[in-house]
């Protein structure tokens, strides 16, 4: 089985990122990390932390659900 949760995740952070004109920088420091760790996430080098993607749904005042829409359908087409 192999779902990727992950490409939906940061597919939804860079659109909501993109939709809110939040740039990197800027997004980093509200969720309280560097803009390196920030790439990395979104360049899917290392997986978002659950914590993160709730204080980045605050801060573009979107729901948390918005981050992870998709994942149910990534998960029945693995199954």
């Amino acid at each position: 089985m192999n779902i990727n949760y992950h490409v939906v995740v940061r597919s939804n952070v860079k659109a909501e990122l993109a939709r809110k004109d939040v740039q990197g920088q800027a997004a980093a420091e509200r969720i309280g990390m560097s803009a390196t760790m920030l790439s990395s996430r979104l360049h899917g080098r290392s997986d978002w932390r659950l914590g993160e993607l709730v204080k980045l749904a605050e801060i573009l005042d979107i729901p948390f659900s918005r981050l992870i829409d998709g994942i149910d359908a990534e998960v029945a087409a693995a199954s």
